[in-house]
């Protein structure tokens, strides 16, 4: 039986997650109107373009997706907790969790300091605003290596519960292990400026962010089951 204050950080935590989701999708997506992304095939001229006719709403979308990540290392934590009662005092999966959780966070600002550093000066020479929003896009669609790591890291840990209640259904690790691999071909982004491999197509974008979106909402609501189950 958990205490009733640890269930209810735990919960806290979880439907912090639900806070970032909301507000990354707002700030990144709505606000700084990043979706759909400016294609990497456009030239200097129409990327300099994108960020002077919309420089203030930019600027607020980034500043909005800053703020979200203040409530993803909450959400990692707790799963972590949950991924450590399957694995007890040596909880290597859940660290590795954690660890790729936070790193993904980084991706997110580092990305968005980059093309805030856009936005602060759009009146500069288009090619070095064309050269620093490359380098903000491919660090946010091609760096998958936590993403897929996180993802095989809970499905390890999944399919490690032997207890007679298991803390996710096991259709939850092979979830996680596709998870995993559709992040995986966005390391092709860099050879591809146009179709579905760049960072504006299909595999290089839209199915990852799905996923991505799909997996968090998922992971979400097992582990509000997961919390109030043991909570009894």
């Amino acid at each position: 039986m958990e205490s009733a204050l640890n269930t209810r950080n735990q919960l806290w935590c979880v439907w912090s997650g639900v806070i970032f989701l909301v507000l990354f999708g707002l700030g990144w997506g709505l606000i700084a109107r990043f979706v759909p992304p400016p294609a990497p095939a456009l030239g200097a001229g129409e990327i300099a373009d994108f960020y002077r006719q919309n420089t203030q709403m930019i600027r607020l979308g980034l500043v909005v997706t800053q703020i979200s990540c203040i409530f993803l290392p909450p959400w990692v934590a707790a799963l972590s907790v949950q991924m450590k009662r399957v694995e007890g005092s040596a909880p290597v999966l859940a660290y590795t969790q954690l660890i790729c959780g936070l790193a993904a966070m980084l991706v997110i600002l580092g990305s968005t300091l980059i093309w805030g550093t856009v936005a602060f000066r759009p009146e500069r020479d288009p090619e070095l605003l064309q050269l620093i929003n490359d380098l903000g896009w491919l660090i946010f669609t091609m760096t998958f290596a936590p993403f897929s790591t996180q993802g095989i890291a809970v499905a390890l840990a999944i399919f490690s519960d032997k207890g007679a209640e298991p803390m996710f259904p096991r259709w939850v690790a092979y979830f996680n292990l596709w998870t995993a691999t559709i992040f995986l071909p966005t390391g092709l982004i860099l050879f591809f400026k146009t179709g579905p491999f760049a960072w504006n197509g299909l595999i290089g974008f839209w199915l990852p962010v799905g996923e991505f979106g799909l997996w968090f909402a998922v992971m979400t609501v097992l582990m509000l089951k997961a919390i109030k189950r043991q909570a009894g």
